[in-house]
């Protein structure tokens, strides 16, 4: 027998207090510390941190004013 509600999409549940699954965070290997202190210096968008470009392009008013035209 079909309901009158549509269904929409699955919903997840909470896991239960005591069930999480624990992950151990380790740290970067060398060799990626190394090549993101490099993009870093390069001023290239690094992981993990806020990219100073991408903050100035959506700050500003959709059109025609504000620090990317100038006015």
């Amino acid at each position: 027998m079909e309901t009158s509600t549509p269904k929409v999409g699955r919903r997840r549940r909470a896991p239960a207090a005591g069930n999480e699954e624990s992950v151990q965070l380790t740290a970067d290997p060398p060799i990626y510390s190394a090549l993101l202190t490099r993009w870093a210096e390069d001023g290239r968008t690094v992981p993990g941190r806020r990219d100073p470009e991408w903050s100035t392009i959506t700050s500003s008013p959709i059109w025609p004013s504000g620090p990317l035209f100038g006015a």
